[in-house]
């Protein structure tokens, strides 16, 4: 134990982890690893220097559009909406927006009174002259766990151990309902030996109180936001590295379809497997996104490692026949690679290879080894006769991927509406549809968009009614949907499809990137059945899993059977 200054500090000079930092010993840690080698392997960067971060303008400018998409904690369409609205670009407003959208300041409506005063600083009004003092930085809105020490001690006149205790509980680290019972006494009690007024004291507790939602300490924001820059770093410099790791992670807030259409808007070419090109992973390179082996559903890691291996002792495959003899590759596999593109390499049509592997599944001898000069007129004579310059239909290829995959890479699924007859109509209306890219430009305009299912959040207001919140895409951008209570009741059955939706609202002025939803249809296609389009909770693909809750139980009783019928067919996909 050291002394300075009158305080006693621990000397961790000699400082080691009990008990060898066995297991046994009750430690879940099994390795201290060291810290990450800066600028090694060619890197030309220090993704640690901050100060470098934080002035990079083409990150600023990713973070201040919200096109954060893949960037750690702040890619969610709340917090990507919360960016535009704060127009974020600095460290200190990012710390800020990483709290703010947290429930405890979100709920108490704190959230928007700490934008409203952001961008009118004729709002910025404090509820008395001290709280300016303590509460500038943020103007004297209340949004870290350190908010509720500074205005409970310096305004309120509790001790720094009692303010502690109230910071503790109001972050539910403290279960015991007469404690905080006693805390609240101690608080108005304090609020009244101060002089402050009741109504000042029902305030300032509110505020705390809003604390019960788990709001962040300063530090835990400002570590959050200093890894959100280093993200958005690498995406404003590194796409293709970047989306390639997000995928190979298995993505983040959104499911890999999501990543997959961020990387075609961000310019990059996404590449389908290749015998003679993946890796396991997802691989990243100048402008182009190479799917690895991991992509393809029911593919095993072993089978790839074989693919891999064969490859690096005596270079890529020049055959069907050739993969099949150096990697002993079942038919199954094959199959799946085959219909997947990942053999496209071979110059051959999909179905001629398909033709080819049950040719050399029925006569195997041909795929013995050594036997390849015995039989090499016989094969070259059936390839011959079974070769077909036919190829599958750009429905079939997109069905297999989607099988596949969980995903399309030949288009995007809205590719196969435009030619609809109810998509025609709409176009011809006098209002025609707007793209995401354009949302901004009509702020407080009536409009129609169309769009693709991203992912789906229901909440309960402050009335116990329900809303939902849509999270869309078409060919340019994203957007949001909402439908507030009333209209939720209307369209709740057409939501549980992945789309594509046609609807019509107002755009919200104060977020530009959301519509407010009026009318909501489903449009159907000829080319393209509605059985491929799943639910959330058959398919992980299209984002977050929708279990049955309370909300759901209650529409579900609000509806009549017409209206029950029609959700479950169109979940289902038997909708026309």
């Amino acid at each position: 134990m050291a002394k300075y200054s009158g305080l006693s500090l621990i000397d961790m000079k000699n400082y080691s982890l009990p008990a060898g930092n066995r297991v046994d010993a009750g430690l879940n840690l099994r390795q201290i690893y060291a810290v990450l080698p800066r600028n090694s392997k060619g890197v030309r960067f220090d993704i640690y220097n901050y100060e470098m971060l934080f002035k990079d303008e083409p990150t600023k400018r990713i973070i201040r559009e919200g096109n954060t998409i893949g960037c750690f904690y702040i890619e969610s369409p709340g917090m990507r909406s919360l960016l535009k609205k704060l127009s974020v670009d600095t460290f200190e407003m990012l710390t800020a927006a990483s709290s703010i959208i947290r429930p405890g300041v979100a709920e108490s409506g704190m959230m928007q009174e700490f934008i409203a005063r952001h961008k009118d600083p004729a709002r910025r009004k404090y509820l008395m002259p001290e709280l300016e003092l303590h509460l500038g930085e943020t103007y004297g809105v209340m949004i870290y766990q350190e908010d509720v020490l500074k205005v409970a001690h310096h305004i309120a006149g509790l001790s720094l151990e009692e303010a502690d205790l109230l910071r503790r509980a109001m972050s539910g680290k403290m279960r015991s309902q007469k404690m905080m019972q006693t805390l609240m006494e101690r608080f108005f009690n304090s609020c009244k030996e101060k002089d402050l007024s009741e109504e000042n004291s029902r305030e300032l507790w509110r505020q705390i109180e809003s604390f019960a939602g788990y709001a962040f300490c300063k530090a835990h924001s400002g570590s959050f936001a200093l890894m959100s820059f280093q993200m958005a770093y690498l995406k404003a410099h590194y796409p293709s590295e970047f989306i390639s790791s997000v995928l190979t992670n298995q993505g983040g807030f959104y499911a890999p379809a999501v990543y997959i259409q961020e990387a075609k808007r961000l310019g990059l070419k996404v590449l389908l497997p290749s015998v003679n090109e993946s890796t396991y992973e997802y691989a990243g390179k100048d402008d182009k996104v190479q799917l690895g082996f991991m992509a393809i559903k029911n593919f095993s890691y072993n089978s790839a490692e074989r693919i891999i291996r064969a490859r690096k002792q005596n270079g890529p495959f020049l055959s069907l026949s050739d993969f099949l003899i150096r990697t002993s590759a079942a038919y199954e596999e094959s199959a799946l690679l085959i219909k997947c593109g990942a053999m496209d390499c071979f110059k051959k049509t999909r179905p001629a290879l398909m033709r080819l592997l049950d040719i050399y599944f029925h006569r195997r001898k041909i795929l013995e080894k050594g036997s390849g000069d015995l039989f090499i007129d016989e094969t070259i004579k059936m390839e011959e006769e079974i070769a077909t310059d036919t190829q599958y239909s750009d429905e079939e290829i997109c069905a297999i991927e989607y099988e596949t995959f969980g995903y399309m890479l030949r288009k995007h699924p809205l590719e196969f509406f435009t030619g609809s007859s109810s998509l025609k109509t709409f176009a011809e209306s006098k209002s025609p549809i707007i793209l995401a890219k354009d949302l901004p430009k009509y702020s407080g305009r009536y409009i129609k968009m169309m769009g693709w299912y991203m992912t789906s959040k229901r909440i309960r207001t402050k009335k116990g009614e329900i809303m939902k919140f849509l999270s869309l895409e078409d060919l340019t951008g994203t957007f949001e949907a909402i439908l507030f209570p009333k209209t939720y009741m209307q369209y709740a059955e057409y939501t549980v499809s992945m789309g594509p939706y046609l609807i019509e609202g107002m755009v919200d002025k104060e977020g530009g990137n959301n519509l407010i939803v009026n009318k909501l249809e489903i449009l159907s296609s000829e080319k393209i059945k509605l059985s491929m389009q799943k639910d959330s909770v058959e398919n992980n693909y299209y984002g977050d899993v929708e279990t049955v809750t309370e909300e759901e139980m209650f529409i579900s009783h609000t509806l009549d059977n017409e209206k029950l019928q029609k959700a479950y067919m169109t979940s289902t996909g038997l909708a026309s």
